[in-house]
């Protein structure tokens, strides 16, 4: 689960000459020029700043969409999130794990929470919840400055609804969730004690994928997740693949409509089958905006 969230947060600010994050998306039926941004889910606000080009793309578009809609019911997003992050009853942590398990997850459980979670705290969260978290706490080492209720995607999404735009996702909550939190209970077991096994390993993975994002490098982000010979192909499908497919279809109904700006995970522009590339294929023009100062 350590890896897949590594894959979904990208799914993942030095100047770079080439501004990889920003997209301008025109020609073929499109209504006016639209924008792709590519964020990373525990990235520094700063971000908006550093990359000029991006307030005023948000400004021109007419729709905001993100990978979710993080604004317009917060309250219903919660207590979505608590439903799927809640174990059974007979599959709460200490029923799951045996006394040396439970050990080996508290030790780094604590080290990267400063002795604030345990087992004990989250025992009624599902393995995967608890893979999340930690995955989230490993990552945030990569970014001293992240704020969480500063979150880089939710606040873009606030400032389009503040000036009067109207902010929908690309697919729901309860989507996303499943995605995350829906395999069986004996996987996700396995995968929070691989992720504590090799956590380590993970924090330098987390981050090179920080470097790169910061950089604004796609060639380096897509090197380290489609090309990591520890990624498994089933959840890049999973997790970028497939849900990049899903969105082309919304995106190619949306664009001869309206003008949009389009905030989704870094990981979903990379590769042969990243938006980028399927956009293109799909017979628009895609090109980097200039990122001057």
């Amino acid at each position: 689960m350590k890896k897949l969230f590594l894959l979904a947060s990208l799914a993942l600010a030095a100047f770079s000459a080439n501004a990889q994050l920003l997209w301008k998306v025109s020609g073929n039926n499109a209504a006016g020029d639209s924008y792709i941004f590519g964020t990373h889910h525990v990235a520094p606000l700063a971000m908006i700043d550093s990359i000029k080009g991006t307030m005023p793309a948000l400004e021109s578009a007419d729709l905001m969409m993100g990978e979710i809609d993080m604004i317009s019911s917060p309250e219903n997003m919660m207590q979505i999130s608590m439903a799927y992050a809640m174990a059974p009853s007979d599959s709460t942590l200490t029923k799951v794990f045996t006394p040396e398990e439970i050990n080996e997850i508290n030790a780094v459980l604590s080290k990267y929470s400063g002795g604030q979670l345990s087992c004990a705290l989250l025992d009624a969260l599902k393995p995967a919840m608890v893979s999340t978290q930690l995955a989230m706490l490993q990552t945030m080492t990569s970014f001293p400055g992240y704020n969480p209720a500063e979150q880089l995607d939710q606040t873009l999404q606030q400032v389009a609804a503040a000036n009067g735009k109207k902010v929908e996702g690309l697919e729901t909550i309860e989507s996303q969730f499943q995605l995350l939190m829906g395999n069986p209970i004996s996987e996700q077991a396995k995968d929070l004690l691989e992720a504590v096994r090799n956590e380590e390993k993970s924090v330098v993975k987390a981050q090179q994928l920080a470097a790169a994002y910061m950089a604004e490098d796609l060639p380096a982000i897509e090197e380290l997740i489609l090309n990591d010979p520890d990624s498994e192909p089933e959840a890049i499908d999973r997790l970028i693949t497939n849900r990049n497919g899903s969105w082309v279809e919304i995106l190619k109904t949306k664009l001869p409509q309206q003008s949009i700006f389009i905030a989704v995970g870094a990981g979903h522009l990379i590769g042969e089958k990243g938006l980028i590339n399927q956009l293109r294929q799909a017979g628009y023009t895609l090109t980097p905006v200039s990122n001057e100062k």
